[in-house]
């Protein structure tokens, strides 16, 4: 196995955080005049947590200092915040601003954001490694923290009720051993309008619309061509990631994948050939949590003390853009 890429860093310390209001499936075909069982049948998501009056970054905070707890670290020996959230507090200032105030750090921590939607918590490790490695930086706290549940359309079942709020927290820093041994990242801009939000920015501005501007800050997605289109591109990604290091999807011992939905959990088994043991899958309790979903997966995967020291982790996903992202990791 190729060694050339290896970043000798290691993951000291995560946390996940949930808010408290849980909403089951059951609830929402209530609420929306359903057939009992609809919606957890389309979404293949139980139950999910909505925040209530809490921010995002209220959220961001809980799941930091569960991952500083579970790092042993302080506060005061974190020297980069990476905000890899997929949703935006507010258009200006960026999010990493707001939850290092909120922290009352240094003004020598430096703060920034990484927006891949879903897959920018993958990105902000794969730039966290490159960091540490360079000595710019000694140990960096990267979180996503997302309210997905306030770009909901209700009137669309595809999508009411497959999303949950929620936060995770990653501690990073250099190792002697273990780390990334490879990552690959694609971006397939002809299925840009699969997935979007029209608003919240300059292009769809509300001084440039009439009427309505509520529309425009709902997610919109177009899940059958999402799939089609995944299942195409999936395969010949994941081939690619694993030939820059000689390895086979059977010398993977986890897949941290990120919880997109309950169909394409299912596609990414069935393509990749993958067990199922193998497969962290959280949907069914967290729901799409966008960027957060991947390492809250990877928290409850530590959490659960079935990781040993050797193991390879495969995280994979798509996002919106429509982009792939993989990343082997040595445990």
């Amino acid at each position: 196995m190729s060694k050339s890429n290896h970043n000798l860093i290691q993951i000291v310390g995560s946390g996940s955080f949930q808010p408290q209001n849980k909403i089951s499936s059951a609830q929402i075909d209530e609420k929306m005049g359903y057939k009992t069982g609809l919606t957890e049948r389309i979404t293949g998501v139980v139950s999910r947590n909505y925040a209530t009056d809490e921010s995002a970054t209220d959220l961001a905070v809980k799941a930091v200092e569960l991952a500083l707890q579970s790092a042993s670290l302080g506060i005061n020996e974190i020297d980069c915040v990476i905000s890899a959230s997929g949703t935006m507090e507010q258009a200006i200032p960026y999010n990493a601003a707001r939850l290092h105030r909120q922290l009352s750090l240094s003004p020598t921590v430096v703060a920034f954001d990484i927006n891949m939607t879903c897959l920018g918590s993958l990105m902000a490790i794969d730039m966290a490694a490159n960091l540490i490695q360079t000595g710019r930086f000694k140990t960096i706290l990267i979180y996503a923290s997302e309210l997905a549940s306030v770009g909901v359309n209700w009137e669309n079942i595809e999508i009411g009720g497959l999303f949950g709020d929620g936060a995770a927290a990653l501690i990073v820093t250099g190792a002697k051993s273990g780390g990334i041994i490879t990552s690959l990242f694609e971006t397939h801009s002809d299925a840009y309008d699969f997935c979007q939000i029209k608003g919240g920015g300059s292009l769809n501005h509300p001084s440039k619309v009439i009427g309505d501007y509520k529309s425009y800050g709902q997610f919109e997605m177009q899940g059958r061509e999402v799939y089609r289109y995944s299942a195409k591109v999936l395969l010949p990604f994941l081939e690619k990631l694993l030939l820059k290091v000689d390895l086979n999807i059977d010398e993977i011992d986890w897949v941290i994948p990120h919880q997109a939905s309950s169909k394409a959990l299912e596609l990414m088994q069935k393509r990749l050939e993958i067990n199922s043991n193998k497969i962290i899958n959280i949907i069914n309790t967290h729901g799409n949590q966008i960027s957060a979903s991947i390492p809250t997966a990877l928290d409850k995967l530590i959490k659960s003390g079935q990781l040993n020291r050797g193991d390879k982790l495969l995280f994979i996903g798509t996002s919106a853009g429509l982009s792939l992202g993989g990343i082997i990791w040595q445990w």
